[in-house]
């Protein structure tokens, strides 16, 4: 639950503006000082509709007030609201403090929560274009070297081959993001399956280094067109989390398949793992929280890529049980051509 305040002199003039409470309004104390309080907040009333501050100004009394509603611009923000006399060393009241614990958020503030995170990215991902350009010619020229001394290797070159094909399309894609083009990138006709069996490859490494056993089910599933760089990347940020959260002896299970959903066809990608589970919190407050170890961006960016292409994200976790994360990507063709 979150807690922000601020504090007023008898007059009901701000003399007191804390950070989290700017960052709800989008004012800072600068402009706010000195001001009355409701001319600046939603006016706080009784349920006798009468000033809170002044009625705890006039009874010397703290005054609590239990899911109270501020009206926004998305509906209607919960919060429980507590209202403090301060006094000074003669007991005079001197001024009024406000705490407000936050139940829930209004859209909002969960928009402009993620509209923060989209910036925070922003201002990273040109510099980390141009970090990469340079270590990736290196990392190409070696898989070249090896591929071409071990030809015998037939496991190598299968591996060496798929790292060639991310690598040109990781550079197409660096160059197109540098010339501020990489919305305009054209979708194609993409196969799931066989995108997933990629990912089975280049993965199969990293799940026998940490003893993981993988399982892939490839159910009955249309080609939809998309682009294949996004959506390779939203799966593929779904299996690392899948995979660094469990320990050895984990079972990863991901299966394809179609569903509908009012009246529209989804191709479905269920990705399971045996892992610790997840806190139980909505999607929108789980990937706002990014962590140290980049999980946090990686959901979030997976969750915006197929909020892009008009798919979606559910969740179902378990407390030492796993997660299952499920994958909606929208397709054109109805139910009966699946069969």
């Amino acid at each position: 639950m979150k807690e922000l305040y601020f504090c007023t002199d008898k007059q009901l003039r701000v003399c007191s503006w804390e950070k989290e409470i700017s960052e709800l309004t989008g004012q800072p104390a600068s402009s706010i000082i000195g001001k009355k309080y409701y001319e600046v907040f939603p006016r706080i009333t009784t349920n006798k509709n009468k000033d809170a501050l002044s009625y705890v100004i006039k009874n010397g009394k703290t005054l609590t007030l239990k899911k109270y509603l501020f009206q926004c611009l998305y509906g209607s923000l919960k919060s429980d609201v507590i209202i403090k006399p301060l006094r000074s060393p003669s007991h005079k009241i001197v001024q009024v403090k406000v705490i407000i614990f936050i139940h829930s958020t209004c859209g909002m503030a969960r928009k402009l929560n993620q509209s923060r995170k989209l910036i925070d990215i922003g201002k990273i991902a040109s510099t980390l274009a141009h970090g990469v350009r340079n270590p990736l010619n290196a990392i190409k020229g070696a898989v070249v070297y090896l591929r071409e001394k071990y030809t015998g290797e037939d496991t190598l070159v299968e591996f060496t081959k798929i790292m060639e094909e991310e690598i040109s399309r990781l550079e197409d894609f660096i160059t197109r993001f540098l010339s501020s083009s990489v919305s305009e990138t054209a979708a194609v006709e993409t196969d799931i399956n066989a995108l997933l069996k990629k990912i089975e490859v280049f993965t199969s490494l990293q799940i026998y280094t940490q003893n993981i056993q993988s399982h892939y089910e490839f159910g009955n599933i249309p080609h939809i067109t998309i682009n294949s760089f996004h959506l390779e990347h939203a799966i593929l940020n779904v299996i690392n989390n899948a995979i660094n959260a469990m320990h050895a002896g984990g079972h990863l299970v991901i299966k394809t398949s179609t569903a509908e959903r009012l009246g529209k066809v989804f191709v479905v990608i269920s990705i399971a793992d045996t892992g610790p589970g997840l806190s139980d919190k909505k999607l929108d407050e789980l990937a706002s929280e990014t962590q140290s170890n980049g999980k946090g961006f990686g959901l979030f960016i997976t969750y915006e890529i197929l909020r892009h292409y008009g798919g979606h994200i559910e969740i179902d976790s378990k407390k030492n049980v796993g997660t299952t994360i499920t994958l909606f990507i929208p397709c054109q063709q109805t139910v009966k051509e699946q069969t």
